[in-house]
């Protein structure tokens, strides 16, 4: 590849790790926001910290590919190094609000419907997490209390999980013939 298109990509790099770490930042006080509320918030008030991770995820996919892209060039090695960081951070926000997020949400008497499925997505994201933490370049990174945080997270997430009402299924349902043979 020639130098203009690696040019061309490093630059790409550096705009979408300029707007990673903008969302980083949206993440960090998003998760302040919850680390405070934690005790008076719904379900629902979670749900602009999750979409915050989406977006964040998304974001880091497009720039796993760019980095891919770099080949050979001087500063791919401090680029990626920033885009590392960058992760682990996010890992560290993630695991820290959940547990904290989940932990009061554990303690509700009673879950709105619809609940059991977006904790179910959660714990998805937690095994990714997992997952990421698992990897040598990001453990190393981290405390060693993440790993217990996240297994914790998991537990009470599961937890919830088997406690929260699911949404209500309107779907086909199968007519029992009554004993005089009518559908009823």
């Amino acid at each position: 590849m020639n130098q203009v298109t690696q040019r061309r990509y490093r630059d790409e790099v550096e705009h979408f790790l300029a707007k990673l770490e903008l969302r980083a930042r949206r993440l960090v006080a998003l998760a302040d926001i919850l680390e405070k509320t934690a005790d008076t918030t719904e379900v629902t008030g979670y749900r602009p910290f999750r979409e915050e991770v989406d977006n964040f995820k998304a974001l880091s996919l497009v720039l796993t590919d760019r980095l891919a892209k770099l080949e050979q060039h001087p500063k791919k090695d401090e680029l990626e190094e920033q885009f590392h960081k960058l992760q682990v951070l996010m890992l560290r926000i993630v695991i820290k609000t959940s547990l904290k997020f989940f932990y009061v949400m554990s303690a509700k008497p009673a879950l709105p419907l619809g609940a059991r499925e977006m904790f179910q997505s959660e714990l998805r994201t937690l095994y990714e997490a997992e997952r990421m933490i698992s990897n040598p370049r990001y453990i190393s990174q981290l405390d060693s209390s993440a790993k217990d945080d996240l297994d914790s997270a998991k537990e009470i997430l599961k937890e919830i999980i088997e406690n929260a009402p699911a949404l209500l299924n309107f779907g086909k349902r199968k007519k029992r013939k009554s004993a005089g043979g009518n559908a009823g």
